[in-house]
């Protein structure tokens, strides 16, 4: 990298951390690491207490960008700050145009891991287990930090190995019919707000929410009884 495009990169990425889209992404290699960044302090805010790995795929050296000052990514429907994805990117002025960039994160961080063998329907308790730390080979959200309360195991677990929601039956913390409050994370923004379960739910699983305006919303139940909405 010369001179002029480390100065460059950190002068863009500046402006992008201050005030998303402000960009003149007229470089490959320089909008490369503008999406690594804005993907990985994505991902930080999301699981702070992971560590995260950004790569993105390469550009086309040959591709001439328009010089860019409002300069937008986003996530597509359906993608995820963890694994493989691609990730929009958008400029709307002076001339509009966009593209998409593929990428890959790779993150580890806390999970309870079993000090021995255990067999299917054990009552999980605190001698099963051990602190440890881990690499994430799906949503950090699903592996387990503290045990649930009224947890078995669902199928028989090795020695060692990191314990996810998935992996345990647990009695239903969410009923249908009752109020809860909905927690909605995205781009720039964090609401909460209450609505009306439409189906029970244990810790981990999905449930559909009834909002007061009438719109439904589907998150995940996470251990105190709320739900959790993500990109």
């Amino acid at each position: 990298m010369t001179i002029r495009t480390s100065l460059l990169f950190w002068l863009l990425a500046w402006l992008v951390s201050a005030q998303p889209g402000m960009a003149d992404a007229d470089e490959p290699q320089v909008l490369r690491q503008l999406a690594i960044s804005w993907l990985s302090s994505q991902a930080a805010e999301h699981y702070p207490e992971a560590r995260v790995h950004v790569e993105a795929g390469p550009l086309d050296a040959r591709l001439r960008l328009r010089a860019c000052a409002q300069l937008r990514f986003f996530l597509p429907v359906g993608a995820h700050l963890w694994g493989n994805g691609s990730l929009g990117v958008r400029c709307a002025a002076p001339t509009p145009w966009s593209l998409y960039l593929s990428y890959r994160i790779e993150m580890d961080g806390p999970a309870l891991l079993t000090q021995r063998p255990l067999p299917a329907r054990h009552p999980l308790g605190m001698d099963d287990v051990a602190p440890g730390r881990v690499r994430y080979a799906q949503d950090p959200a699903g592996y387990v930090r503290e045990i649930p309360a009224g947890a078995v195991t669902l199928r028989p677990m090795q020695a060692g190995q990191p314990i996810r929601i998935q992996d345990l039956i647990l009695p239903d913390i969410i009923q249908a019919g009752t109020r809860v409050r909905v927690h909605a994370q995205g781009q720039g923004f964090s609401v909460a707000q209450e609505g009306k379960a439409l189906n029970a739910a244990r810790a981990g699983a999905p449930v559909r929410v009834r909002m007061p305006s009438g719109r439904i919303v589907q998150g995940m139940a996470n251990a105190r009884g709320e739900v959790e909405v993500h990109p």
